[in-house]
């Protein structure tokens, strides 16, 4: 192989890193837009419904808006959740280039090394920073607001004596009735098709 052939490997190499690169960016760009659309639509669900929480004979509207509520918080939780799974493939993919074919070795690699892992990570310390996943968070968070509108779609039901249940029963009935379509609706009628990409099977801890 002459140089020239070398140099032109080289740069394919260097070319497809970069476009990993560029595609996890791609992703995470989209993903702050589409988590502030989330963030403006819920926030003007919650407004417009405790605007009338406290008006009479509205109970049709106000359901409605609660149902929307949480239809809108379930479909943030899954795009969370869809989120954290095509970074981590990402992530894996731009790793698993540093490594095999650019041939960097592990001190070498941006995305397989870490600084520092002990500086600025305590979780006591209100004015320092800790290893906390920001991307769980966001998961986290908006299952929890799922769980919120649920509890006040059956609070309402239940002012309108439609339901009889306890606060506690509540959360349980809340808590199996989102992760159920949590399973089912994403599963069956959401999920990326992906069955047509060949599945390297890379090791993450690679």
């Amino acid at each position: 192989m002459n140089n020239s052939e070398s140099e032109n490997k080289k740069l394919t190499r260097k070319e497809r890193y970069e476009f990993l690169i560029n595609a996890r960016n791609f992703h995470y760009d989209n993903f702050n837009k589409w988590m502030t659309y989330f963030y403006v639509a819920i926030g003007a669900l919650f407004v417009g419904y405790y605007t009338i929480a406290s008006s009479e004979n509205m109970n049709t509207e106000k359901i409605i808006l609660i149902s929307l509520g949480y239809i809108t918080s379930l479909f943030w939780y899954w795009s969370s959740k869809g989120y954290y799974f095509w970074n981590i493939n990402f992530i894996t993919l731009v790793n698993d280039c540093e490594k095999n074919t650019l041939k960097l070795k592990k001190k070498k690699r941006v995305y397989f090394v870490f600084a520092n892992k002990k500086t600025q990570n305590n979780y006591l310390n209100p004015i320092s920073g800790a290893n906390i996943s920001t991307s769980k968070i966001a998961i986290l968070f908006s299952f929890v607001i799922s769980i919120v509108w649920s509890i006040l779609l059956l609070e309402k039901l239940k002012e309108m004596e439609l339901i009889e249940t306890h606060f506690v029963c509540e959360f349980i009935i809340s808590l199996f009735i989102t992760l159920t379509l949590s399973y089912i609706i994403p599963k069956y009628f959401l999920k990326g098709k992906i069955e047509h990409f060949p599945d390297l099977e890379i090791n993450q801890t690679g």
